[in-house]
């Protein structure tokens, strides 16, 4: 496995800020070609070993293409009516997220995929990042009025354990039912009918049936695509990786990790090189070693300490050691048996789940035949490339970037930057040249003209050193004139001014792009969604 010239290139990506806009890479889009090349390339690739066991790609796809349809149509069932289950060698066009209550930008891949999916004639399936700790239970939100709005947050929950969404519970039963109340209040003088008051009681009887929030809120944002003629999918990532076939690879890179570590972060220290990030934790931390000890990509917690810590493997002839090197170890057998021994431990209490680069790594070439992230996932799936071309020795199938912007339908100060522009260069003038910063009625005041006629035949005899200091002296004490004489003119601007940059500030806060899809009305979002979503195939 010798890494050959790095792939890895600058990618300037940046998502759209005007409302409506949206970012679909690549560009022009053909989704039967995206299918179709990765199917390609995959088929290509299928003798390559990825499973414990010397199991080849083509068995784990084929497994995993059964496992996921049937485990997707199996959770999507269990909150909202979905028709029968759909074929297993149908194009799975995917996509994912933590299931947080996100901004359109995010949901917009649901709806990409969803398109996508239409025109091969796919599935289209979400997976739930459960994996991913939980934020802090709130979410910010606007205030006030239009003319005078205000920055706040409002809360869904009491803050508990900073934990992964798979082991996040409902701290508060009484702010969890009131979050839909106190929201709509909040937002009321800005927008009409926000979709949280239709979102969040599908939210409360999930979670009073027992689910994990991020479940909760997948479950009714999924029911809520439903309604809008979507035919997402969704299942959670927890459960892919109590698959046999998903433990495959886990084992795979268990007994592989020493190798596995050097050329994952040597194409971690790549990507750092060509993006000049000199920070240690960007994209992703490396992976340790020491001694025996190697750390691999895999989170690692329990249900007596729910906080992830990095999975560390030792290797012997006939087992695995695996350890977070703070206290928790256990022994797994080296031979035919792990597998299902790692099937075993979510039972068990232990949650070994995929970290970044992983989780991609594995949905790309095992269970889909597209994927569609965001911008983050897009940028850092460079280094899961590079790994994939150089471990598996094989091209890696192609994704696509997605997102799109849209801001809260509330009408916008009429101002720009280039009047503040305007008004900071007249406001200098005033400082230095007082007779451009004004015009009017000064034109006409003997004392002003007078003052400027002395101004320009000073300016007309600039003296050579040393009669120059003198001159100097004399055209400060001319514009120190003119500036007293505009004195009320210029008070007037720098009034002008504090009112454009009050102004500016507030449509910069109106134009965010990441406010919660609960805030905006349903019919307008969903609509702007389908729309953009259909353009783009």
């Amino acid at each position: 496995m010798t890494v050959e010239q790095t792939g890895i290139q600058y990618q300037p990506v940046r998502a759209p800020r005007g409302h409506g806009q949206v970012l679909v890479r690549p560009s022009p889009f053909d989704a039967q070609r995206l299918v179709a090349e990765n199917r390609a390339r995959l088929e290509a690739a299928g003798n390559r070993t990825m499973g414990y066991g010397g199991v080849e790609l083509e068995t784990l796809r084929r497994q995993a293409r059964e496992d996921i349809v049937r485990l997707a149509w199996k959770h999507s069932a269990s909150y909202r009516d979905v028709p029968e289950v759909p074929p297993a060698d149908a194009p799975i066009i995917m996509t994912g997220h933590q299931p947080a209550l996100y901004h359109p930008g995010v949901w917009f891949k649901n709806f990409l995929a969803d398109r996508i999916a239409s025109r091969v004639q796919g599935i289209a399936i979400n997976v739930i990042v459960d994996n991913d700790v939980a934020p802090t239970p709130s979410i910010a939100t606007l205030t006030g009025t239009p003319a005078n709005p205000r920055p706040t947050r409002v809360a869904y929950d009491q803050p508990g354990p900073r934990v992964a969404w798979e082991m996040t519970h409902a701290q508060s039963l009484e702010t969890l039912r009131s979050f839909a109340e106190r929201t709509q209040a909040a937002i009321a003088p800005l927008v009409a009918n926000p979709l949280v008051t239709q979102f969040w009681p599908q939210v409360v009887k999930q979670v009073e049936a027992g689910q994990p929030l991020g479940l909760a809120f997948s479950a009714a944002r999924n029911q809520l695509e439903a309604s809008c003629g979507l035919q997402v999918l969704d299942v959670p990532l927890s459960r892919l990786c109590q698959t046999e076939w998903f433990c495959r690879v886990m084992g795979f890179l268990l007994e592989n990790a020493g190798a596995y570590r050097d050329l994952y972060n040597h194409c971690v220290q790549q990507y750092r090189s060509v993006h000049k990030i000199r920070s240690t934790s960007h994209p992703v931390p490396d992976l340790g070693a020491d001694g025996d000890w190697t750390e691999v990509p895999f989170w690692v917690w329990t249900q007596d300490n729910a906080s992830r810590r990095g999975l560390w493997v030792s290797a012997a002839a006939d087992r695995l050691v695996l350890a977070d090197r703070a206290g928790w170890q256990t022994e797994l057998p080296h031979d035919q048996e792990l597998p299902a021994r790692l099937q075993e431990l979510t039972a068990q209490g232990i949650y070994i789940r995929p970290r970044a680069l992983m989780t991609t790594t594995i949905l790309r070439l095992v269970a889909s035949d597209l994927f569609v992230h965001g911008i983050g996932g897009a940028k850092y799936d460079q280094v899961t490339d590079e790994l994939n071309r150089h471990f598996l020795d094989l091209v890696p199938p192609e994704y696509v970037t997605a997102t799109a912007t849209a801001h809260l339908p509330i009408e916008l100060p009429h101002v720009c930057p280039e009047d503040l522009h305007q008004l900071e260069d007249r406001l200098r003038d005033a400082e230095f040249n007082p007779e451009r910063a004004i015009t009017g009625d000064m034109n006409h005041d003997p004392q002003w003209q007078s003052l400027l006629d002395q101004k320009s035949r000073l300016l007309a005899e600039v003296p050579n050193f040393p009669e120059k200091r003198s001159w100097h002296v004399q055209l400060e004490e001319v514009n120190s004139k003119l500036r007293n004489q505009i004195a009320e003119p210029v008070a007037r601007l720098r009034i002008e001014r504090a009112q454009v940059v009050q102004k500016l500030q507030q449509k910069q806060l109106l134009t965010s792009r990441e406010y919660s899809l609960l805030l905006f009305p349903e019919e307008g979002l969903r609509n702007l969604l389908l729309d953009l979503a259909e353009k783009e195939i």
